[in-house]
């Protein structure tokens, strides 16, 4: 059936259990195959074993032992050799893990035996040897093969069995206490392999998850990318729905989806649907169009679950082999859909549709980032939508004013001073009654906010000069109860010879559109890891602070810092470990610059630091040591405490640069240097590039 998604946040996943439980096999199955060593060391103890029982049992059986403990160790080293060769597929590690654990099985029945001996002779040296080697040889099973249980037991259980039974049916007070004493050391290494097991599949356990949590950081990186970019569109321009073909190939791609549906539905959630906006991957296994779903009324959504999660405004995930039978999965059958994530469109606070992104090729568990995008996307969607909407209603001027947001507004410009004369009764929304603001006593600025008033001033200015022109601007209103609320206003200037002038115009609520246009602002300008500035961020600030400098401004200094050896420390402690030292070092830097200073992330390892007014390389020189210094303090890692060092390349400004990216170059041409030349050390670009100090901390 249909499964709801809740706040997906407070639901994220690492892995699939399957999929988990399915790596940890294959982890195990490396594992044994990696310790084929030990079973050359199993046949020469088997040959020693052989040579000191040759006077109980004839050549032939003796040779019939050993060869047959040749050919199960020839055959398993063979087997894991072949193994570790192809690719670890789920059926190639179950066929390595059956086959390994019956190899380990007949090798304990082998050291089982030996024990035969037992039966043989009285003496209690011989006894005494059988219970060391089947000992032995049962701390050696759990040594190699404590990764997998059935294998640890299939060959300790036929090795030791025999012994115990042999030393305790013979009676004797010495064979007893030698019984007993296997007995205990093999529950003592049997416990010991049950930790020893537990410890390796927690180990693959949290591995797993933190590289199914790096792949997931990556992807929901670039659902934001994706979404972020696509959405600038349609919270910055006028409301367009061409937007939104190029919004859903962005998050198509990103999100490796087959296709992306946008469908109305209607408040009411009666009315057949209606297929808006189609998107499909140029790759996808089943190629249909837009027409195979218009000719399909899909009345069958609009019922039981995803009815109610529409009206709850809650995405949903379905898949259709788990769908009871009806017309809803028998058209996904028809379509090739496997699985199917579904977000709602909200328009004015009310259900208006939903967006539908399929897949065709497998049954897939939707991510949590996944299910973020999507719903991001139905909320730009719906603002988008309701923009368009809005400014549609303007056609019909009674209908603005009684059911849209949009408000109907005319000034009079006495002077300097705008008044109101008129404004639409949806200003009730704000709080006010239209009276109260067309009271001639009142002024228009007591209802914008104070550092609004000059550019709202300005512009109604602008358009009252140049009548044949209209204007814009956006600002803060004010509420009755205090609060302010962002409005986007347009309006023209009407001539009135001899009059006062007028201007007519409409005003829009544009207050989420703006949050979110500043959320993702900081998304596109922030390093998603360190929390910095980015490198697009970081460039717009150099050329401002270059432009400035290059007007009589004040000098700076650009410090490009690169971390020394930093892919060793992902090839010996993991990249969690270096990402841990990439948010280590940004927060050090951070800390130790100032607040006119501009540090960030230029990607992989790379750091600079726009220092301002810095006027001279004595200044440089000062930060660019702290910085050398402060890095080299140990950092606390997940994988254990290390000591990191940092290359610093330093370019100060000159009025002979040809811009920043020339001085982008001298920073980088020195950090080569300071690198070249040992690291943990920095380097100050000179006119003749090379390096005019070299310090190493």
């Amino acid at each position: 059936m249909y499964r709801y998604e809740r706040d997906s946040r407070s639901e994220e996943r690492d892995l699939d259990p399957e999929e988990l439980d399915a790596s940890i096999r294959a982890d195990q199955a490396q594992m044994l195959a990696t310790g084929q060593s030990v079973l050359v060391f199993n046949a020469a103890n088997a040959a020693i074993v052989a040579a000191i029982f040759r006077d109980f049992y004839s050549h032939a059986q003796i040779a019939a032992w050993l060869l047959a403990f040749l050919i199960l160790v020839v055959a398993r080293i063979a087997h894991a050799r072949r193994f570790r060769a192809m690719p670890p597929t789920a059926e190639a590690v179950r066929r390595f893990l059956a086959l390994w654990t019956l190899g380990s099985t007949l090798t304990g029945c082998l050291w089982g035996a030996a024990s035969s001996v037992l039966w043989l002779t009285p003496d209690p040296g011989y006894h005494a040897f059988v219970l060391f080697a089947a000992g032995g040889m049962a701390a050696g099973a759990v040594l190699t093969n404590s990764a997998y249980l059935p294998a640890m037991f299939g060959y300790i259980a036929p090795d030791v069995l025999p012994s115990i039974v042999g030393l305790f049916t013979r009676g004797e007070s010495t064979a007893l206490a030698m019984g007993a004493l296997l007995s205990a050391f093999t529950a003592v290494l049997i416990i010991l392999g049950l930790r020893a097991n537990g410890w390796v599949v927690s180990v693959s356990r949290r591995r797993l998850q933190q590289e199914a949590l790096s792949a997931a950081l990556h992807q929901r990186n670039a659902l934001l990318h994706a979404v972020s970019t696509a959405a600038t569109e349609l919270t910055t321009a006028a409301p367009s729905a061409a937007a939104i073909p190029d919004l859903l190939d962005s998050v198509g791609a990103a999100i490796d989806a087959d296709r992306i549906l946008v469908f109305e539905s209607g408040a009411a959630l009666e009315e057949p649907p209606s297929l808006l906006h189609f998107w499909r991957r140029a790759e996808s296994p089943v190629a249909l169009d837009a027409s195979f779903f218009e000719a399909d009324e899909r009345r069958a959504f609009l019922s039981g679950p995803l009815r109610i999660a529409l009206a709850e405004r809650r995405p949903v995930t379905a898949t259709t082999r788990a769908l009871e039978p009806g017309p809803a999965k028998s058209f996904l059958e028809r379509a090739g859909v496997r699985s199917a994530l579904f977000a709602p469109i909200v328009v004015d606070d009310a259900p208006w549709g939903w967006v539908e992104v399929e897949d065709c090729r497998s049954e897939r568990i939707w991510k949590p980032a996944e299910i973020d995008a999507l719903r991001i996307l139905g909320d730009l969607i719906g603002g988008s939508l309701a923009r368009q909407r809005y400014v549609d209603r303007l056609r019909d001027a009674n209908e603005v004013v009684e059911r849209s947001p949009t408000l109907l507004f005319r000034l009079r410009m006495d002077g300097k001073r705008p008044r109101l004369v008129y404004v639409s009764h949806n200003i009730a929304l704000f709080g006010y009654d239209p009276w109260e603001l067309t009271d001639p006593a009142r002024s228009l600025a007591d209802c914008v906010h104070p550092d609004d008033l000059d550019k709202v001033g300005a512009s109604l200015a602008r358009a009252a000069a140049d009548g044949r022109r209209g204007g814009m601007v956006e600002f803060r209103f004010r509420r009755r109860d205090g609060g302010y609320r962002w409005l986007d206003a347009r309006y023209a200037a009407r001539d009135r010879p001899g009059r006062s002038q007028l201007i007519e115009g409409v005003a829009l609520d544009v207050t989420e559109r703006k949050e979110v246009a500043d959320q993702i602002a900081i998304l596109a300008q922030t390093d998603a890891l360190t929390g910095l500035a980015n490198r697009r961020s970081f460039i717009d600030a150099l050329r401002r602070a270059f432009a400035e400098a290059e007007a009589g401004g004040a000098p700076f200094s650009l410090l490009y810092i690169d971390v020394d050896r930093f892919k060793d420390v992902n090839d010996r402690l993991g990249h969690a470990s270096g990402d841990a030292l990439l948010e280590a070092l940004a927060a050090r830097l951070k800390s130790h610059c100032r607040a006119g200073d501009v540090v960030a992330r230029l990607g992989g390892d790379e750091f600079a630091i726009l220092q301002s007014s810095s006027r001279d390389a004595a200044s440089a020189s000062v930060m660019a040591a702290k910085i050398c210094a402060l890095s080299a303090e140990p950092y606390l890692l997940p994988g254990g405490a290390l000591r990191a060092t940092v290359s610093v390349g330093v370019a100060l400004f000159a009025s002979a640069l040809e811009g920043p990216d020339a001085m982008l170059a001298r920073a980088d041409r020195a950090l080569y240097l300071a690198k070249e030349n040992g690291r943990n050390q920095y380097r100050i670009y000179s006119q003749t590039q090379e390096p005019a100090n070299n310090f190493s901390i």
